[in-house]
């Protein structure tokens, strides 16, 4: 049962701006539904002159391995008018239970019927007149103000025509915007997100289509004001990175603290917090993820060095095995190697966290170590099937 219309409030706020009854305003932009097309690439990012346009079956599509428009979970666009920017508005609309007005519409549910007949207007007739949006119309043609690519299929080439996906492009921006959002949080100390664990995207371009005028593009360029942005394409920067030979022990001679100093504080912030719930700990065990994800890191860069390495090093044969390459096969037929390996990581993710907190740390209990313990041996193992 719905308490407060966002339906009836969307209505009555646009229709006091035009100095309409609420019937008048909807029957009024009813009419201009059949002028609106839904789509997923629009033409209009390359050249705002263009019409050419296609929607593409985001529904229910398998995972493709590939990051595309039909399996990523995005919403439609609209191609219209700026003239008829309201009617799009009003469809794309998203109600109490996440869902929008089309789509409560295509259903013919109950959920508007009340609405709309409270207003004085036949339901019937202004579903019926809604739905005239066109959907899923297939271009026929390209446009010469399009971007052309050749592309080879089997001994000749297919011209194709590259359409900007522009629900793809709104998705992006509205996920990064998001990340920016919970970052911003995690900094702020007065926030009850503070110390949360986040992520961010650096490198970013943002385009602007349609200048002053984001309604001549798209729906959806207009509502997020024209801005999209570009990830970077780039091929990586890759370092050479030292890594420090082991004397007796890896993880004492090897790993620099300072390079885990502030995975442990985010590990310590999961740490103070009082719910025990299961977001909680599976935020802790995030993080000690990191941490190990950092160590096997050093790891992979010692089996990239010369193989016999740890020959004139005194470290233990577990380690040897581990880390040195001339051991590959023992690693692989030998068991015994990696309980010691567990007890040994388990100790230096306990003992470091002791270290950089100090005074401030958590005593952690046996469950705590039982945990990482299970953790690093299901590392241990995958790593084991990556690299056979």
């Amino acid at each position: 049962m719905k308490i407060v219309s966002v339906f009836l409030d969307y209505i009555q706020y646009e229709a006091e701006k035009k100095k309409k009854t609420q019937k008048e305003w909807l029957l009024d932009i009813a009419k201009n539904a059949d002028k609106c097309l839904f789509a997923t690439h629009i033409g209009r990012f390359t050249n705002p002159d263009v019409i050419v346009n296609w929607q593409a079956n985001i529904k229910d599509r398998a995972a493709e391995g590939y990051v595309s428009t039909a399996s990523v979970s995005c919403s439609n666009d609209v191609f219209v008018a700026a003239n008829y920017m309201a009617t799009a508005s009003l469809l794309q609309q998203k109600l109490e239970d996440g869902k929008t007005v089309y789509e409560h519409l295509q259903a013919n549910d109950d959920y508007l019927k009340q609405d709309i007949t409270d207003m004085g207007a036949d339901y019937m007739a202004v579903r019926n007149a809604l739905l005239e949006i066109k959907t899923h119309e297939k271009p026929t043609a390209t446009d010469t103000r399009l971007k052309q690519v050749y592309f080879p299929v089997g001994d000749s080439y297919h011209l194709l025509t590259v359409l900007p996906p522009s629900s793809l492009m709104q998705e992006v921006r509205l996920r990064i915007r998001a990340m920016e959002y919970n970052a911003r949080q995690a900094c702020d100390k007065k926030s009850e997100k503070y110390g949360n664990t986040h992520e961010r995207i650096y490198n970013l371009t943002q385009m602007k289509f349609g200048g002053t005028k984001p309604q001549n593009i798209s729906f959806n360029n207009n509502r997020l004001g024209g801005r999209v942005y570009m990830l970077p394409s780039l091929p990586p920067t890759v370092k050479n990175q030292s890594v420090a030979f082991p004397r007796k022990d890896f993880f004492r001679d090897t790993l620099s603290l300072r390079e885990f100093r502030h995975l442990f504080f985010q590990l310590h912030s999961c740490y103070m917090d009082n719910r025990n719930n299961l977001a909680i700990r599976q935020k802790i065990r995030g993080v000690e993820q990191k941490i190990m994800d950092r160590v096997m890191q050093s790891v992979y860069a010692l089996r990239q060095k010369e193989c016999g390495w740890s020959d004139s090093r005194s470290i233990s044969k577990a380690q040897a095995i581990w880390l040195d390459d001339k051991y590959k096969i023992e690693r692989y037929e030998e068991y015994s190697w990696q309980l010691d390996i567990v007890k040994g990581f388990s100790a230096w993710l306990m003992l470091t966290y002791e270290w950089i907190l100090k005074r401030d740390k958590i005593l952690l209990g046996d469950g705590e170590l039982k945990a990482l313990s299970k953790e690093i041996c299901v590392l241990i193992k995958d790593d084991l099937k990556k690299q056979w």
